[in-house]
């Protein structure tokens, strides 16, 4: 039975508000170590190497970089286009391509660790007449998938680098240790997937520390015991769906597979813009490190902390510091803010759209 088609109870799941009040000084915090971030990296920059950098810049090579955001865009609209359809929800790929970059938009403006993206989706997903926990389920489903994929990806570029031979010291220690690091994730991902128990004890142990931290960091935060659990609840669903509806998972996973190859490629012909080729396996590992401790950090788009960690390790691999902020930069501008410019237009026209849908009711 698809998520969408059970009884009533599964209403119940709570669907987050689409713009949660954020408290403005936590967010405004948050803005403030991003920049303090981004000034400690221009520190132990050369600013006139950074210019000489971008001055023999190939210019015209930046079309690449666009190209492959714009099929990024395109792939993960159809992931969450085809779980939809296995959910049972209903949605025109385009209406979907909207929601997409309106939602990762949001999660770029606001420091909700990806809450905004999700609560957006939810938002406008049962606002086209798709149940509560249908909605939960594609977005959580997805989510899944994709970090998944990420970890893949982490993997296989460590995997590249410590059996590259071309590290020693220091950083082959390191890598040895967050190789071994991120292989436990795997594992961990992977007992989690497979064993339903010891999933829903590790969701409910999960869980009591996260509102324990936040009962205690955050004691004005309107999050409940209640809450939790049914958060809990609904993402155990979506795990139990995703193993359920196995062969439908088939092409989403493809097309989120092909979203982060064509995510990589944007900081990877980045480089190639500036002349410098870097070899595919290295592009990976210092994406992945940006990218994993910019979801985690809560700053806006990990503002600053994406930069700092990809040109550190990029440094650390072999790469002109200068040449690899200016790099960090270009891919900052090309995945971040050209699709949040294009997300405005349609933000405003699904807004449009809901409130005309709410005057004919």
């Amino acid at each position: 039975m698809k998520p969408g088609n059970s009884e009533n109870q599964s209403e119940q799941a709570t669907v987050p508000q689409p713009l949660e009040e954020a408290k403005p000084g936590w967010i405004g915090g948050a803005v403030v170590l991003g920049l303090v971030a981004f000034a400690i990296l221009f520190a132990f920059t050369d600013i006139s190497e950074l210019i000489r950098v971008l001055a023999n810049a190939e210019w015209h090579l930046l079309i690449l970089p666009l190209l492959c955001v714009v099929g990024s865009y395109f792939t993960m609209a159809l992931s969450y286009h085809g779980i939809a359809k296995a959910a049972g929800g209903q949605i025109d790929f385009f209406d979907m391509l909207k929601i997409t970059l309106v939602a990762n938009s949001l999660n770029y403006i606001l420091a909700t660790g990806g809450l905004s993206g999700f609560a957006a989706r939810m938002y406008y997903f049962t606002r086209r007449s798709i149940p509560a926990s249908t909605a939960i389920v594609i977005s959580l489903a997805q989510t899944f998938l994709t970090n998944l994929t990420l970890l893949a990806f982490v993997l296989i570029g460590f995997a590249y680098v410590f059996s590259s031979q071309e590290l020693d010291g220091a950083a082959l220690t390191s890598t040895a240790v967050m190789l071994f690091l991120f292989l436990s994730i795997a594992a961990l991902a992977t007992a989690l997937l497979l064993h339903p128990t010891l999933r829903r004890k590790t969701l409910a142990i999960g869980g009591q520390l996260v509102l324990r931290a936040t009962r205690r960091f955050v004691p004005n935060s309107e999050l409940s015991r209640v809450g939790v659990r049914r958060y809990e609840a609904t993402l155990d669903r979506g795990i139990a769906f995703l193993l359920r509806d196995k062969r439908s998972m088939i092409m989403p996973l493809v097309f989120i597979t092909i979203d982060w190859v064509l995510t990589i490629m944007i900081l990877h012909t980045s480089f190639l813009a500036l002349r410098y080729t870097l070899p595919f396996g290295e592009t990976v590992v210092g994406f992945s490190v940006g990218i994993v401790l910019s979801f985690v950090s809560l700053v806006p788009g990990g503002l600053g902390v994406m930069e700092g960690s990809m040109s550190a390790i990029f440094s650390g691999m072999g790469v002109p510091f200068e040449t690899a902020v200016a790099s960090v930069l270009l891919f900052r501008i090309v995945y971040y803010i050209a699709p949040l410019i294009v997300s405005v237009i349609f933000f405003r026209e699904m807004i449009a759209q809901v409130r005309s849908a709410k005057d004919r009711s």
